[in-house]
């Protein structure tokens, strides 16, 4: 069914073949007076052909478009990722004292990272497979996809910022070696954005070149496909590695949560025997009540928050004993050994520990 521009399109058409124009002088005229081109050979083709013009494929489609769209942005997820995850194993296997005091603390926001980083590329990876394998398929069975303006555009974008990234690359390390400041730590992770964004360049860079008989020979995009495919499954298994596997993480979560508890009971002790402001630097200590005989006393005589003095993964009560008028001892067993930085007294080793505490010296 034609439109009215369509309409009018074949109007003018056979007024200007009743007139002896031919099919040349037409189309000039209806250019000059600013029709497009597709408007008009689709006039034409509705004027003296009984069939329509068939539909091509999805060049430069809505559908192409998200394909492609999805694919790249999977892939700077995946190499970003990546190379934040080998950054951070480097950071880790060599730290950098001039970083921080502590390089535990250091390390343990370098796992918390890791975690973010994993997942990221196991996420994102398998995505930039699936969907570079569908393409790749659709562009061998049409041709013409490889000229799609979507995929040539985002293509020459990744080219642009692999290049970038090589560029910054070798600028900061040839500045970084004119200052005498070269350290293997540095030399490692410039050879990271190096590999990454230098494979990548090279990869888009034959692709874009290639011709449909390439396509269809050449065995480039499977030996990329494995080659990225084992980097991926190394630097993921270096991150697992490092951060531990999820069953280390819940053990270690457990255990935070049995430090949490009994560090509130502590504090429940404290304030059933020496009041509210026994935790203040300059409060005055003076007890004013018995230590709580019994775990169920202290949730009994609970005032800030009343505890668990259950373990939460076995259900097993906490031990609790009163040692002498103002000490008294927690203990709980534990899965993991902890050994931070940051707050010491309460490390303790795996297995059952006991928590000591005087009232008269409390952990404040």
């Amino acid at each position: 069914m034609t439109n009215a521009a369509d309409r009018s399109i074949v109007e003018f058409i056979d007024h200007a073949r009743s007139k002896g124009m031919d099919h040349a002088t037409i189309r000039m005229l209806l250019l000059s007076a600013g029709w497009k081109e597709k408007d008009i050979a689709r006039a034409m083709s509705a004027h003296g052909l009984e069939l329509p013009i068939p539909a091509p494929p999805d060049v430069g489609g809505a559908r192409e478009g998200f394909m492609h769209l999805v694919t790249f942005a999977a892939l700077y997820t995946a190499v970003i990722s990546a190379v934040s995850l080998v950054f951070g194993l480097i950071n880790l296997a060599l730290p950098d004292p001039a970083v921080t005091r502590y390089v535990a603390l250091q390390a343990e926001a370098l796992r918390d990272a890791l975690r973010w980083q994993i997942a990221a590329i196991v996420v994102a990876f398998p995505v930039v497979l699936w969907l570079s394998r569908a393409l790749l398929r659709e562009m061998r069975a049409a041709p013409e996809k490889l000229g799609s303006g979507v995929r040539r555009w985002l293509t020459y974008l990744t080219l642009f910022a692999a290049a970038v990234a090589v560029g910054v690359d070798l600028i900061t390390l040839l500045s970084s070696a004119l200052g005498g400041e070269l350290s293997i730590r540095f030399l490692l992770k410039v050879a990271t954005v190096l590999a990454a964004a230098g494979a990548v360049f090279a990869y888009y860079f034959v692709s874009l070149r290639q011709t449909p008989e390439d396509l269809r020979q050449s065995r480039l995009h499977q030996r990329y496909a494995w080659g990225a495919t084992a980097a991926a499954l190394v630097v993921v298994a270096g991150g697992i590695w490092a951060n531990g596997t999820p069953l280390a993480a819940r053990v270690a979560q457990f255990d935070a949560r049995r430090v949490e508890d009994v560090r509130l009971i502590q504090r429940e002790v404290m304030r059933a025997s020496y009041g509210d402001g026994w935790a203040q630097p300059d409060a005055t200590l003076a007890q004013r009540a018995p230590l709580p005989a019994s775990l169920d006393d202290v949730v009994r005589n609970a005032r800030g928050a009343r505890p668990r003095i259950v373990d939460p993964e076995t259900g097993q009560r906490y031990e609790y004993r009163v040692t002498g008028a103002t000490t008294f001892a927690v203990c709980a067993t534990f899965g993991s050994p902890r050994d931070e930085a940051q707050d010491v007294a309460w490390n303790h080793p795996a297995g059952r520990s006991c928590f000591d505490f005087d009232g008269a010296n409390p952990l404040r």
